[in-house]
């Protein structure tokens, strides 16, 4: 699930491309991390906050669980309290834990991000209107101006929301599968059987159609540049009389444009009756199987509650992977740009 940006960048509209992910350009997005050391104290601790928080929350799945079950005259957790009263103060303490360490996290991450990124603009610009006429006159400005608006907001979004969410979420994935093979290894072992393989599914699906998606991207940057060389050269246009030329052959690239979007619908409603049918399906039957575990007397209700929980743990985590990949391949790009004129 996709979350707020939490930082000051302006460029959330903007699709910027992928690079591939090697050892050189690695080194490249290692260079911009490197303005990262003046702040790396609290960096760290942020990092450590993160990682105490992301554990915490585990923990809230075993509480619904053991309230559960102590409601029905039954104790599976020897680890919290016997009682409903002292589970509720203690799910609270833990609460009210989190809630502190999520406040110093998530400032700290943004603090870290902005000051380093106001770095990194700071030095781009500097170097940028130091460079020779012959470096100006090959690009245009907008390209340039694109380098120190989305391209540094792209690496900003990865330094304050992309780093911490892979983290994050690798912890919960991992902690989720070992909660969940501590309460029933059969459950793990059906579940582990079908998400994958629905999830590897969805995901080339959902590459299908960002494919389609970037068709219509590309077609719209055509009629943004039509308005573009319009707009610049208006005056030609009024004394040769283009209007009706300009206006049609704007008109004909919107309407390409439309016409690609409603494919990719088409598609994006495929792919919507495919997460219904085929994914709920699948943990639906997960679930049903653990009620079965349930009836046979191997897990209580509770578990199977807390079981349910992790699982939506695992599946958010799953489902998250591939857009934080495709924001890291962004990040490498823009870093590879930004890095053009720092060189």
């Amino acid at each position: 699930m996709a979350r707020q940006k939490l930082n000051s960048g302006n460029a959330a509209g903007i699709e910027l491309p992928k690079a591939k992910l090697n050892r050189q350009t690695l080194n490249h997005v290692a260079k911009l991390l490197s303005y990262l050391k003046p702040y790396r104290s609290k960096f760290i601790a942020a990092l450590f906050f993160l990682l105490l928080s992301s554990l915490v929350g585990l923990a809230f799945p075993s509480f619904v669980g053991a309230l559960i079950d102590t409601a029905q005259g039954k104790r599976t957790n020897d680890f919290l309290p016997a009682t409903i009263p002292g589970i509720l103060l203690l799910a609270f303490v833990v609460l009210v834990l989190q809630a502190i360490i999520s406040f110093f996290r998530i400032l700290w991450f943004v603090g870290v991000g902005e000051r380093a990124l106001a770095d990194i603009r700071r030095d781009t610009y500097l170097k940028l209107i130091t460079l020779p006429m012959d470096f100006f006159s090959g690009r245009r400005v907008g390209e340039l101006n694109s380098r120190i608006s989305a391209d540094l907001s792209q690496v900003q979004d990865t330094l304050t929301t992309t780093i911490a969410e892979m983290i994050r979420q690798t912890v919960l994935l991992i902690g989720g599968i070992v909660f969940m093979s501590i309460i029933s290894k059969k459950l793990v072992l059906a579940l582990l059987i079908v998400l994958p393989v629905l999830i590897v599914a969805a995901v080339f699906f959902g590459r299908f159609i960002k494919k389609i998606s970037r068709q219509a991207q590309d077609k719209l940057a055509e009629s943004n540049t039509i308005v573009d060389e319009t707009l610049m050269g208006i005056a030609n246009v009024k004394a040769f009389v283009n209007e009706p030329f300009e206006a049609g052959r704007y008109s004909s690239a919107i309407r390409e444009v439309a016409n690609i979007a409603i494919k990719g619908a088409k598609f994006r409603g495929m792919f919507s009756s495919f997460i219904v049918l085929c994914l709920f399906g699948g943990i639906l039957g997960v679930i049903g199987y653990g009620c079965v575990l349930v009836s046979n007397g191997e897990i209580t209700f509770g578990q199977l509650l807390q079981f349910s929980l992790y699982a939506m743990f695992l599946a958010s985590s799953l489902g998250s992977f591939p857009e934080m990949f495709a924001n890291v391949q962004k990040t490498v790009g823009a870093s590879e740009r930004v890095l053009e004129i720092l060189a």
